[in-house]
This record gives structure tokens, C-alpha cells and sequence, in this order.
């Protein structure tokens, strides 16, 4: 079947069986920043943004992304957003172990997307829904915290003023 999306912004056809998961096409596709995990949308190893979000491509059909954005980490990371994010988790000492890098800059990125200023509870579950242990959970809210001033420096923000 030939599924048209829109693939890390350019128009792609993906030929697969509907009932395959997005998670094995676009490896097969050659995006190594998808990873083979728990299968089962709990770990992030694969996640990717489909339509801005963040979402584990493993338990996803590929037949339900038609004319959908997907956006993986390969082409994410090239962006300002990404820059911030990074540069967030270096500043907080954080040592990401590969496996789990597209689960916590993605859900970084769409939290920061949807609040300007995170609060305790927003940090503390972005780091809940995680379970990799490469970083502490501590560790990870903090770069989140650099993450959000970063991201403020960068648009020109000074305490909350827009």
C-alpha cells in the first residue's frame, strides 16, 4: 500500500502493509534514531512528532498516518528548538544513553511548546513518563529547566515579558 505523508518536511510515499507499525517502516526507511525497545509504547526508543507530537511509533499503524507530518530526531535536531534542548541537558550534566534521546527531547520540546514557564508538576511528568535510567529524574527536570530559559534567551523573553 502507498501511504503519502510528510516525512521530516518533505512529501514521501511509504510503501507498507496498513497494519505495520510506523516504528518498523521508518527503520526500514534508514532513521537509526528509531529505536527497536519495548515494542509496547512504553519505553520512547522510538518515539517521533506526528503532527507536532510526540508519540511512540511502535504502536503505531502506519495505515493511520496518511498525509500526516512525522518529524524524527535525525531531522529534528537540526532545529533552534532542538539547539535549546540540547543545550539545556548539557548545561544540567546530563548524559543521555542514545536509547531513550528522541523520548526526552520530544517530550521537552512539546512541553515547552505548551506552557511558558513549566511548573514543578509539569517537570515532574515529562519525568515520569520516561523509564530509561541513563539520567536521574532530578537531572532530567533541571535540563528541562535550562531547556525553558534557553528557549526564553533565544526569543528575546526576560521575565515572562513577551
Amino acid at each position: 500500500m502507498k501511504i503519502p505523508v510528510l516525512l521530516n518536511s518533505e512529501k514521501k510515499i511509504l510503501d507498507a502493509q496498513p497494519d505495520e507499525m510506523l516504528s518498523v517502516v521508518l527503520r526500514r526507511e534508514g532513521y537509526i534514531s528509531i529505536k527497536e525497545g519495548c515494542g509496547k509504547g512504553k519505553c520512547g526508543s522510538c518515539t517521533v512528532l506526528l503532527d507536532d507530537r510526540p508519540v511512540p511509533s511502535c504502536i503505531i499503524p502506519v495505515g493511520i498516518v496518511r498525509n500526516a507530518s512525522i518529524d524524527t530526531l535525525e531531522f529534528f535536531i537540526l532545529t533552534k528548538e532542538a539547539d535549546d534542548i540540547v543545550a539545556g541537558f548539557k548545561q544540567a550534566g546530563m548524559n543521555m544513553c542514545g536509547f531513550c534521546n528522541s523520548a526526552r527531547i520530544f517530550s521537552t520540546y512539546a512541553l515547552l511548546k505548551k506552557v511558558y514557564r513549566p511548573t514543578q508538576e509539569d517537570l515532574e511528568h515529562v519525568a515520569d513518563c520516561i523509564e530509561c535510567n541513563c539520567t536521574d529524574k532530578k537531572t532530567f527536570m533541571n535540563g528541562i529547566v535550562y531547556a525553558t530559559a534557553n528557549k526564553h534567551e533565544r526569543e528575546g523573553r526576560r521575565n515572562g515579558n513577551l
